[in-house]
C-alpha cells in the first residue's frame, strides 16, 4: 500500500514525540537533516524544486515543550501561531484552512501534528473536507494519519526508547516507497526534543 506522507505522534517509556516519514513515487532523491531546532525535507537536486515546490520543507519543529511536524510549510504557520498563544487545535485549522491542499497533480492533502505536553492534536485538509482531532496521550499510545489511503486518524504500533529508534520504526512500517524518515522525543533532563533521521541513501551507503 503507499499512503504517501505520514504524520505520527506518541508517548514511550514515560517520553513523548513526533515522527514524520517521506514516501514518494516521484521525487525519491531526498532526504531528511536537522538544522537547530528543526529537521528538514530537502532534494538532492535544488532543481526539482522548480518541477515541484512542495518537495522541500520543515516537517518538525520544537520550542520548549511544544512540537509540530507536517508535510509542509504550514509547519512554520502552525508553529508560529502556538508560539503566539493560539490553542493548538486552533493553529491547526487556521493553518489548514489557510494553505489548503496542494495544487500538484494528486491535489495532495496536507497533514500536521502538534505536541504539548501529554496533549497531542492531529489534522489534515483534502479537497473534500479538513478535520482537527485531540487526543490525550497515555504511555504506549501512537497515532497516525497519512496523505493517501491511511487519511483518518488511526492507533498505529509504533515505540522506542529514542528518537533515532522512533525514526527507524517509521521508515520500516510495511508501506511502501519510503525515502527518509524523523523524529523528536522529549528530553526529560532539560524540556526540550531529541532530534533524529533515518535516510534511505546514508543507510544503504553505510550497509556497503
Amino acid at each position: 500500500m503507499y499512503v504517501g506522507r505520514i504524520v505520527a505522534l506518541g508517548r514511550s517509556m514515560g517520553k513523548n514525540w513526533v515522527g514524520y516519514r517521506v514516501s514518494s513515487r516521484s521525487f525519491p532523491n531526498r532526504k531528511a537533516e536537522i538544522r537547530s531546532n528543526s529537521i528538514f525535507i530537502t532534494p538532492l537536486d535544488a532543481g526539482d524544486l522548480d518541477r515541484n515546490p512542495y518537495i522541500g520543507y520543515k516537517c518538525i519543529r520544537f520550542w520548549k515543550d511544544v512540537a509540530v511536524v507536517a508535510n509542509g510549510l504550514h509547519s512554520d504557520m502552525i508553529f508560529e501561531k502556538v508560539q503566539d498563544g493560539v490553542l493548538p487545535i486552533d493553529a491547526i485549522a487556521l493553518s489548514l484552512v489557510a494553505y489548503g491542499y496542494e495544487r500538484d497533480d494528486l491535489f495532495t492533502p496536507r497533514i500536521a501534528g502538534v505536541m504539548v505536553g501529554n496533549n497531542a492534536w492531529l489534522g489534515i485538509v483534502s479537497r473534500q473536507e479538513f478535520r482537527v482531532k485531540e487526543f490525550d496521550l497515555k504511555d504506549g499510545n501512537a497515532f497516525m494519519v497519512a496523505t493517501y489511503e491511511k487519511i483518518e486518524f488511526e492507533p498505529t504500533t509504533l515505540s522506542a526508547r529514542n528518537a533515532k529508534e522512533i525514526a527507524k520504526s517509521l521508515f520500516e512500517l510495511d508501506f511502501e516507497k519510503p525515502i527518509c524518515a524523523a523524529a523528536a522525543m522529549a528530553s526529560q533532563s532539560d524540556g526540550g526534543f531529541e532530534l533524529a533521521v533515518y535516510n534511505s541513501l546514508e543507510e544503504d551507503h553505510e550497509d556497503q
